[in-house]
Order: structure tokens, then C-alpha cells, then sequence
């Protein structure tokens, strides 16, 4: 199962798969969802929400949002491990911020039960300035990769 970064609907609803441009994408990640093949959490539709109220990406996330799970105790223990991680081994703001977004969740969830992370972040584990999800997910032994590998894991096709 994948659990799905913010980055991975911001960026496609503002640049490549644009509403317009490439409804099929979106139908692919409502049908990846409703296959259990994928899913993405509530921080992340938070930070979606958040949004204004004529964003389309916002209208998008209100339709799935029972795609958008919640923590459980066992996302919840795993939430500690590793914000405990983070707290040891970075700058307070950098803790401060993957604390306060979706990041450090998302570590959690796919910790807890052996999901794959899709982000469009890159490592960079010498910084201490800024905690990347990549080098989180490698830490806890987590695997991560980019949509576009998702994509073609999942067989998506775009065709006219």
C-alpha cells in the first residue's frame, strides 16, 4: 500500500496533471484508493483544506476525503518513535517543522504498517536545517519513491 505526501496532489493539480489537462490522473488515484492500492492521511487533507475555497484540488480532496485516514494508537506509538528520531538528530526549527506538517505522520502510518511513501522530496541527510521525508522513511527502514514510479508500478496509461 502507498500513503501519499501533499506534494504528490499539490503539484500535479497546479502543473502536470492539471484538472483540465489530465482528468485521468486523478480518476487512476480514486480508483488506486478505492482498490486499497493506495491512501493518504488527514494531515495531508488538512494541508489540503487549507486551501482556498475555489481551489479544485480542494473540491477534489472534499469528494475522497474517506480516503484520508486518521492515526490509530499503533500510527500513533510509531508517531513517537519517531518525532523522538527527529528531536535527536536536528535543529529545533527543522524538528518544529516536520512535527507540525503532514511529514512526520506520514513516516508514522507507513511505519506502523509497512506502506510505501510517494513523495516528490529528495534526500538530503547531511541537513539539519530541514528533515526530508526520505531520509526518515530510511532511517526507520521505510521505502520511499516519487509518484512517477508509483505510476508505473501501478500500470497508470495516459492515452488520448
Amino acid at each position: 500500500m502507498y500513503v501519499l505526501d501533499t506534494n504528490i496532489f499539490i503539484d500535479a493539480a497546479n502543473a502536470y496533471y492539471t484538472f483540465d489537462l489530465a482528468p485521468g490522473y486523478w480518476d487512476f488515484l480514486v480508483q488506486l484508493f478505492d482498490s486499497c492500492h493506495a491512501v493518504s492521511i488527514k494531515s495531508v487533507y488538512d494541508e489540503l483544506d487549507g486551501a482556498s475555497e475555489d481551489d479544485p484540488l480542494k473540491a477534489w480532496a472534499k469528494l475522497n476525503k474517506q480516503h484520508f485516514v486518521a492515526p490509530d494508537s499503533r500510527v500513533v506509538s510509531c508517531y513517537q518513535k519517531v518525532s523522538t528520531w527527529a528531536m535527536g538528530s536536528h535543529e529545533q526549527r527543522a524538528v518544529n517543522e516536520f512535527l507540525r506538517v503532514a511529514d512526520s505522520w506520514i513516516v508514522a502510518h507507513a511505519l506502523a504498517y509497512g506502506w510505501v511513501v510517494v513523495t516528490h522530496e529528495k534526500s538530503a541527510p547531511a541537513s539539519k536545517k530541514r528533515i526530508k521525508i526520505p531520509d526518515a522513511c530510511s532511517e526507520f527502514g521505510v521505502e520511499c519513491l516519487n509518484p512517477f514510479k508509483m505510476l508505473e508500478h501501478e500500470g497508470m496509461k495516459l492515452t488520448l
